[in-house]
């Protein structure tokens, strides 16, 4: 009896062993299949995170300051082939996160 016992033990560990690395391994197919944010949305997320990064160093920055940042925000990852992945590779949740976070800190705590 205490091998059948053994081997059903030994079987069950197995398979929890194997659902575990499944589910790790399927990260990247289910981050492929999940929806992703629009180029306008990731233009608006680049946006959120100047503004946020901006009002941290001054609480009330003027706006024309502001505007300068975000041009040149978009003038940089105009050419930052990880910012052009922003559509294909983050996804629609984790956009949407990043939205509505209050911060500059919760915002990156939102991205993979």
């Amino acid at each position: 009896m205490s091998s059948t016992a053994s081997r059903v033990e030994v079987v069950t560990t197995l398979v929890i062993v194997l659902l575990v690395v499944g589910f790790v391994a399927s990260k990247p197919l289910r981050r492929a299949l999940a929806a992703h944010p629009s180029p306008e949305t990731c233009a608006a997320l680049l946006d959120r995170y100047v503004e946020h990064v901006v009002h941290a160093i001054d609480a009330k920055p003027p706006a024309a300051e502001l505007a300068a940042r975000k041009a040149q925000a978009r003038s940089i990852a105009g050419g930052d082939r990880k910012f052009a992945r922003c559509p294909t590779y983050l996804t629609a949740d984790e956009a949407e996160c990043a939205m509505r976070a209050g911060n500059a800190d919760e915002f990156e705590r939102c991205l993979p």
